[in-house]
């Protein structure tokens, strides 16, 4: 074998062997980048549905608390109406 062609089988196979580690280690990156994107995403919704229930629970209690409000201002009218019959 001609010296030419063992030093381009060298350099093929080196230039291979960097390409091929490219790609493994930028792969590698991406999924540890994709792996924390994840992880971020993952943790504001556990924030967002802690926000979600919280805000849920005052809806109850503010609906839960309108007839007794209502019935309050009904009965504060009432009171007011025979005050002002009185005067």
């Amino acid at each position: 074998m001609s010296e030419a062609v063992l030093v381009a089988l060298i350099t093929g196979g080196i230039s291979l062997f960097g390409s091929i580690l490219t790609i493994v280690l930028t792969s590698r990156k991406q999924q540890q980048e994709m792996d924390k994107s994840i992880a971020v995403i993952k943790t504001e919704m556990k924030d967002m549905k802690e926000d979600i229930k919280s805000h849920n629970r005052y809806a109850q209690l503010f609906t839960e608390n309108i007839p007794a409000i209502k019935q309050h201002m009904i009965d504060v009218d009432r009171r007011l109406d025979g005050l002002e019959r009185r005067t």
